[in-house]
């Protein structure tokens, strides 16, 4: 049932991303997901998990917390980076930031944030990274139910360390 729950939050926060923060695609036709992007995929219990409101998505199989990535590139509205966090967060309850730092990413500006709090009812915790590479924006993001966040944090820093955006 936790899987089920955390599965359907998972839904619910990369719907609210694609729809709050960036658009993925208009009418016109002008957002496009990046091409060349260099990542290891989560290891097991990770499995990948289709998604089409990201660019990769992994759910592990036996706690249902989730890392994933999207990218948006040529979007000619180019939002400040604290709107884009803002707008990945904006459909969280009870937000409290646990931490939000300005980080280094491929010589680029960019934001790292863990914050806390309710998703359709759930205790939720996000971990995140947003920057901008060549016209592209990046949203790496972990997700999972509150009591068990913790344990696939050291996953997702792997798989930050090894991504790479053209």
């Amino acid at each position: 049932m936790t899987r089920m729950i955390l599965y359907f939050v998972a839904i619910l926060f990369f719907s609210t991303t694609a729809c709050v923060s960036v658009k993925l695609s208009t009418a016109e036709g002008t957002s496009k997901r990046a091409v060349g992007v260099q990542y290891a995929s989560p290891a097991a219990p990770f499995a990948k998990n289709e998604n089409p409101d990201v660019d990769a998505s992994w759910q592990n199989s036996k706690n249902g917390n989730v890392i994933s990535f999207l990218s948006d590139c040529k979007d000619p509205s180019d939002p400040p980076i604290d709107n884009i966090v803002a707008g990945v967060v904006a459909g969280v309850s009870d937000l409290k930031f646990e931490s939000r730092e300005e980080v280094d990413v491929q010589g680029r500006g960019g934001r790292r944030v863990v914050a806390t709090g309710k998703v359709d009812g759930v205790a939720t915790g996000i971990e995140m990274l947003v920057f901008k590479r060549n016209y592209c924006i990046y949203i790496l993001t972990y997700a999972g139910v509150e009591k068990t966040f913790a344990a696939n944090r050291p996953e997702f820093a792997k798989f930050v360390q090894g991504f790479r955006a053209p």
